[in-house]
């Protein structure tokens, strides 16, 4: 653990060994409550020897960005099912409601940021869906009846109905010099080389949900960045080439 300077990246790791010492004394499933990519990237690093088959991320569906480390016994299979659930909130077409929202909503409920995964509004459909910590699932159901001004129809989904979301991407084109970090950064949030250089070195940005602070390190094709309060993108880098010698590449960003 030395690697890791701050109280709070110890205590998040210890309590990572805690889950797992539990599930080897107990035979269970256990885990933490669903993890912040940076959060994800300190227990990927320090697990990143660990069977992948023994702690495994999760957070219900493909794709989550929020995701729980589940530490499954020896000889066992992962059941996402016993550690997550998630629920379906309808509302009328007059609200226009946000991730903010409901988060807001869940939070005036009492219930802590770590039994909370991923929110996923839907706005053409007019409803969320919510991943949560099962053993929160049915008081959630219980009490949660309205987010902002709207009244909700809540209900429990399975986790398969998760991965029917497709989020919603604009495709713009560019070229870069090369596919380093900063200049791929600069292309997709629509920044300056300088600022992406600084926001990388800042510890903001991730690639493939790793932290990554080299401005320098090379971006394959296919990787995904995203920075907090910036968005999140995945890039596809190509074989073409302009008359200036420079790399034409795409970029998709979640919208």
């Amino acid at each position: 653990m030395a690697r890791f300077q701050t109280d709070d990246e110890k205590l998040l790791i210890r309590r990572a060994y805690d889950k797992l010492e539990l599930s080897e004394k107990r035979y269970t499933q256990e885990s933490t409550g669903f993890l912040n990519e940076l959060e994800q990237d300190i227990l990927l690093r320090e697990f990143d020897s660990f069977d992948n088959e023994r702690a495994v991320f999760s957070g219900g569906y493909d794709g989550a960005e929020r995701r729980m480390l589940i530490f499954v016994p020896e000889y066992a299979e992962l059941d996402e099912n016993e550690l997550i659930g998630a629920i379906r909130c309808s509302y009328y077409k007059e609200y226009e409601l946000t991730h903010r929202d409901f988060l807001g909503a869940l939070m005036g409920l009492g219930i802590e940021r770590e039994t909370v995964g991923d929110i996923i509004v839907s706005k053409k459909e007019l409803f969320a869906d919510i991943v949560l910590k099962r053993e929160m699932l049915q008081y959630v159901l219980d009490t949660f009846s309205s987010a902002g001004r709207a009244s909700l129809s809540v209900k429990e989904i399975p986790l398969s109905e998760l991965n029917d979301h497709v989020k919603e991407t604009v495709v713009t084109t560019d070229t870069v010099a090369s596919p380093r970090f900063d200049a791929i950064v600069s292309s997709g949030f629509g920044i300056s080389r300088d600022n992406a250089s600084t926001l990388i070195k800042s510890g903001r940005v991730f690639l493939d949900r790793r932290q990554v602070n080299a401005p320098d390190k090379t971006v394959n094709d296919g990787a995904i960045i995203n920075s907090q309060g910036m968005g999140k993108f995945k890039v596809y880098i190509t074989e073409n080439v302009s008359k200036k010698g420079r790399i034409f590449i795409k970029i998709e960003k979640y919208v």
